[in-house]
């Protein structure tokens, strides 16, 4: 198996839809047959955490892009209830990770 992934899911505060898309985000990297260790965190201090993913929505991708976040990729997702979207662009971002 591969090593252990960090990601992050990141939203305004941090805590309701941040929380949502941790969720979301352990189901679908479990279901890609990956490892990854999951955390939440507002856009204030995520852009300050060394990570393999940050997943967030795209004005928020946007931002954390514009302050130099120490992400390797950073995910953007329009509708978080769609989990096949979900899982297409984070596995396109683990194979980057991994692969680099």
């Amino acid at each position: 198996m591969a090593r252990e992934l960090y990601i992050v899911t990141v939203c305004g505060l941090g805590t309701g839809t941040a929380l949502f898309l941790k969720i979301q985000v352990s189901s679908v990297v479990r279901e890609l047959g990956y490892n990854a260790r999951v955390e939440t965190s507002d856009v204030s201090q995520a852009k300050n955490i060394q990570c393999d993913i940050i997943v967030t929505a795209p004005d928020l991708a946007k931002i954390l892009r514009s302050q130099g976040a120490f992400a390797k990729e950073i995910v953007e997702v329009t509708n978080y209830l769609n989990k096949q979207e979900l899982k297409e662009k984070l596995k396109e971002a683990i194979e980057k990770v991994l692969s680099s």
